[in-house]
């Protein structure tokens, strides 16, 4: 065998070698996970262990959690102010323990007050349990949907805006409906039940959460004009009345970070 073909057969044997190379398929990329949205990352800080030692006056309190945990923790100041508490001097909490979690924290300072917390978005508000819930089926939402599962849909707003959206088991069918809508900075609760219509649900709203489910469903569980309640700044009291008897606006205080400086009073 002459020179010239051994080495004809390397370069053919070099080429047997590089082929299947060149001709595998390409490396599929995987799939980047999902960004979290603000509101989801903020429930996960409620599970981190903080070391505090707080007694003192709520508003003092809050800040102290603020500054420790760096989240943005906003204090419902006009709301309590309605409710006859004052939270810069008055109203002393106490806090005490290590290697606590912030969620049972906040619970076990909250509670003797009568007073809870809420995420709004990227916000941990600290306020009744009435404006807790307002706040959150009231805040503002964008949807842009073409065709996407019902369930896929309210997955998605609930990862997002921190609200418990569940479906009722019992429609699963009504569930897998593609949905398609286009909004702009709308309520959360006109959002939901615009989703809800297009699959022939009705949402209800039961405690902090809103389900969708059949509209006779809907109604046996509660006959509720709104999904967010009207806000009672005294409760026990009757609606819209001080424990004076003077009157007293609901309308819902500014938005977290708008304010909340203390309402000032007039002379008579």
């Amino acid at each position: 065998m002459s020179f010239r073909l051994i080495a004809r057969m390397g370069v053919l044997g070099l080429l047997a070698a590089w082929l299947p190379l060149a001709s595998a398929a390409p490396v599929k990329e995987t799939a980047k996970p999902a960004e979290e949205s603000p509101a989801q990352k903020l429930k996960k800080e409620l599970d981190v262990a903080i070391t505090v030692e707080i007694e003192m006056p709520l508003s003092q309190a809050v800040n102290e959690l603020r500054e420790q945990t760096k989240l943005n923790i906003v204090l419902d100041k006009q709301t309590l102010l309605l409710m006859g508490m004052d939270p810069d001097n008055a109203t002393v909490v106490t806090l005490k323990g290590k290697n606590l979690k912030l969620r049972k924290g906040l619970r076990t300072m909250l509670e003797p007050c009568n007073l809870t917390y809420a995420v709004v978005g990227d916000t941990l508000l600290i306020t009744t349990e009435e404006m807790a819930i307002y706040r959150q089926f009231k805040q503002r939402v964008s949807l842009e949907l073409d065709k996407v599962e019902l369930k896929t849909a309210v997955k998605k707003l609930a990862g997002e805006t921190g609200v418990n959206i569940v479906i009722d088991p019992k429609v699963a069918k009504e569930a897998a409906t593609a949905v398609s809508l286009e909004l702009d900075e709308v309520p959360l609760e006109s959002a939901v039940r615009l989703l809800a219509e297009q699959a022939g649900l009705k949402a209800a709203r039961v405690g902090n959460v809103i389900m969708l489910t059949t509209k006779e469903a809907a109604k046996g569980l509660k006959e509720d004009g709104d999904l967010a309640p009207k806000p009672n700044p005294y409760p026990g009291a009757v609606e819209g009345v001080a424990p004076n008897g003077a009157p007293v606006p609901l309308a819902p205080p500014p938005a977290p970070g708008a304010g909340g400086a203390p309402v000032e009073e007039k002379k008579s």
